[in-house]
C-alpha cells in the first residue's frame, strides 16, 4: 500500500515537472505561427489619364410643371381629360357650370348699354348747353364704371372654362363632375411638359469655380441600368447655402422618349477636367489610420510602410498625388497582414 502511494507521488512530480517545463520552454506551434511570413503579391503604379468627375444624387423634375387651380367657384360640371392624357396650350381641360356666371355678365352687359345711352343723351344736352359739366363728367364715370363692370362679368366667365397654359400631360386628376370647387383652392390637375426634365444638385463652395454654364453632364437613374442620359448645366443659384456651404444648379436633360419620368433618383456626374500621365493604383491597396493613407512596399523582401496622398477614384482605381515615384513594388494583395519592417513572401 505504501508502495503504491510512493508510486502515485512520482508520477504526480513527473506530469508537475512536464508541465512546468512546457510553459518554460513555450508552445513550438506558438512560436511556429509568430514567425510564419505573409505571402503577397505586388505590382507598380500604372500612369493613366485619371478624369476629375463631381458625382450628385438627386430626384428628376419636369422643367415645367404646374396645378391647374379654378379661378373662380362653383360646380365642376365636365371634365374633359384624364391622368396621362397628353393636351395641347389652350386646350379646355373642364368647365365650371355657367349659369350664375352668365347671368351676372348678362346683367352687367344691360348695366354697361343704359350707361352708354345716358351718356349720349347727357353729351348732346351739353352740347346745347342745357346741362352743367358736372352732369356730363358724372355720366361719363358711370358708363366706365359699368364696362368696366362688364369686362370684369366677361372675364368670370371666360375663367369657368379650365384650359391648358401649356402643351404637356395631364400626372394627376383630383376631381371629377359634381364637386363643388373654391377659387384658387381646390387642385383639379397637375400638368407636366415631358419634353424637358430638370436636376437641382448642391455643389460644394470649393467645387463652384469648376463647374461652368454649359457643362455636360451624364445622368443615370435606376429605373435604366447601364443607360446614359446627357444633359447640361443650365441655371446656377448665384447663392452659397449658409448652411450647408453649397450652391444650387440645375441639370437641364432632353426627354424626347419620356423614358425620364419625375420624381426618379438620378446620378449626375459632371467632368470638370482630366490629367494625363497620372500615378494609379488599385484601391484596395491603400490603408489607413490615425495620420492618414499609406501603402507598403517590398523592398528585398521586408514590407516598408509609405505615406500617400490619393486624388480621385474611377474603375477601382485611385490616383496617388504624392508619396510614391511610380518604380516602387507596392503591395497590393495581402497587405492587411503586414506589419512596418515585417518580413513578407512575394509571390511571383
Amino acid at each position: 500500500m505504501k508502495r503504491k502511494y510512493i508510486y502515485f507521488i512520482a508520477v504526480c512530480f513527473v506530469l508537475v515537472a512536464l508541465f512546468v517545463w512546457r510553459i518554460a520552454s513555450g508552445d513550438p506551434s506558438a512560436d511556429t505561427r509568430r514567425q510564419s511570413i505573409p505571402v503577397v503579391k505586388t505590382e507598380n503604379a500604372l500612369r493613366q489619364t485619371v478624369l476629375y468627375n463631381l458625382l450628385y444624387t438627386a430626384d428628376v423634375a419636369a422643367v415645367q410643371q404646374a396645378g391647374i387651380y379654378p379661378k373662380v367657384s362653383g360646380t365642376l360640371d365636365h371634365v374633359y381629360v384624364d391622368m396621362g392624357s397628353p393636351v395641347r396650350r389652350g386646350q379646355m381641360l373642364a368647365l365650371i357650370d355657367t349659369t350664375e356666371l352668365f347671368q351676372t355678365r348678362q346683367q352687367a352687359a344691360a348695366t354697361a348699354q343704359n350707361a352708354r345711352l345716358t351718356y349720349r343723351r347727357t353729351k348732346d344736352l351739353y352740347d346745347q348747353t342745357l346741362v352743367a359739366a358736372q352732369d356730363i363728367e358724372n355720366a361719363e364715370a358711370a358708363m366706365k364704371v359699368a364696362v368696366a363692370a362688364l369686362d370684369i362679368a366677361t372675364t368670370r366667365l371666360d375663367y369657368a372654362r379650365i384650359t391648358a397654359p401649356f402643351s404637356g400631360t395631364i400626372t394627376k386628376k383630383f376631381l371629377d363632375p359634381g364637386a363643388v370647387v373654391s377659387a384658387l383652392t381646390s387642385t383639379l390637375f397637375t400638368l407636366m411638359d415631358p419634353d424637358r426634365m430638370k436636376i437641382i444638385i448642391n455643389i460644394l463652395e470649393q467645387d463652384i469655380p469648376r463647374v461652368t454654364m454649359g457643362l455636360e453632364a451624364s445622368v443615370s437613374v435606376d429605373a435604366f441600368p447601364g443607360k446614359k442620359f446627357t444633359g447640361t448645366v443650365s441655371k446656377f443659384s448665384q447663392a452659397v447655402d449658409l448652411s450647408t456651404r453649397t450652391m444650387a444648379v440645375e441639370v437641364d436633360i432632353p426627354n424626347p422618349g419620356h423614358l425620364l419620368a419625375p420624381g426618379m433618383f438620378a446620378t449626375v456626374s459632371l467632368n470638370v477636367g482630366q490629367k494625363n500621365d497620372a500615378l494609379t493604383l488599385p484601391t484596395q491597396a491603400l490603408l489607413k489610420d490615425d495620420q492618414g493613407l499609406y501603402v507598403y512596399i517590398a523592398r528585398q523582401d521586408t514590407a516598408r510602410r509609405a505615406r500617400v496622398t490619393a486624388g480621385s477614384e474611377q474603375n477601382s482605381r485611385t490616383e496617388i498625388l504624392s508619396g510614391l515615384e511610380g518604380t516602387e513594388d507596392v503591395i497590393t494583395t495581402g497587405q492587411q497582414f503586414v506589419r512596418n519592417n515585417g518580413q513578407v513572401a512575394v509571390q511571383k
